[in-house]
């Protein structure tokens, strides 16, 4: 590789909590000059959710290896057919009628750095720098909306979306329209928000100090939400991506 150029080591962990099943889905595709890595959370009850996660990863995963170009004009692509994958397999009367998902993507070049993401919904893409937390994607949530405005969101709020997959009005969603380069020392996290919610700002910002690798961060992220112990724990998913130098 040239001067400059990253390797990359990944981790994901994905777990039922208190849940009947498991809707998260995620994967990626490691190349060698891209990476794509993604994560669904699945909403629709009965498995549907579960239907719509794997079916919008699967697009993701599939469509990027065949062509492997790190673009936004790729990354809206991908998720625009991610989303017709969704609807393509919604079968009225049946578990999948109403079936939604999230979605979060990541595209990154090895050669130079340059990484995109894009959203919708609420499962996020976290980012640091060493042990400082450079930033998040932002919820496409009722709740956010509500945060945004200056107002209090109620518990019931919470976990409402304002963008989805498989939505028949159609879907919003946020993409990174700049690339940002990837270094030596960072380190992505892709994760659903039965994970998130289990830390607060400052807990997540501080949970990779001290790691000395990416699956000690998540073992120590997996704890964390099992410290939360709460009773309603959904579905808690994460990809996490550890930059080191090519």
């Amino acid at each position: 590789m040239a001067a400059g150029a990253l390797s990359v080591s990944l981790a994901a962990l994905s777990e039922v909590g208190r849940r009947d099943c498991n809707e998260d889905a995620f994967g990626y595709w490691l190349g060698a000059d891209s990476l794509v890595a993604a994560l669904c959370d699945g909403a629709g009850g009965h498995g549907g959710g579960q239907v719509a996660a794997r079916a919008a990863v699967t697009h993701v995963l599939e469509s990027f290896a065949q062509r492997p170009e790190v673009s936004l004009e790729t990354l809206q692509s991908l998720i625009e057919g991610a989303n017709q994958a969704v609807i393509a397999q919604q079968v009225a009367g049946t578990a999948t009628s109403d079936m939604r998902t999230t979605i979060v993507v990541l595209l990154l070049d090895l050669h130079s750095g340059e990484a995109l993401w894009a959203h919708a919904g609420d499962s996020r893409l976290y980012r640091w720098h060493g042990a400082r937390l450079l930033g998040r994607t932002r919820d496409q949530s009722l709740e956010q909306s509500l945060r945004d405005a200056g107002l209090t969101a109620s518990t019931a709020e919470a976990g409402q979306l304002t963008s989805a997959l498989g939505t028949p009005g159609g879907f919003d969603m946020e993409c990174l329209l700049t690339p940002q380069v990837l270094a030596c020392g960072d380190a992505v996290l892709l994760c659903s928000d039965g994970l998130w919610s289990a830390f607060d700002d400052g807990a997540m910002a501080g949970s990779v100090v001290g790691c000395d690798g990416v699956q000690a961060w998540l073992e120590r992220l997996e704890q964390g939400v099992q410290r939360a112990g709460r009773s309603d724990q959904d579905n808690y998913s994460a990809l996490a991506i550890w930059c080191e130098a090519g």
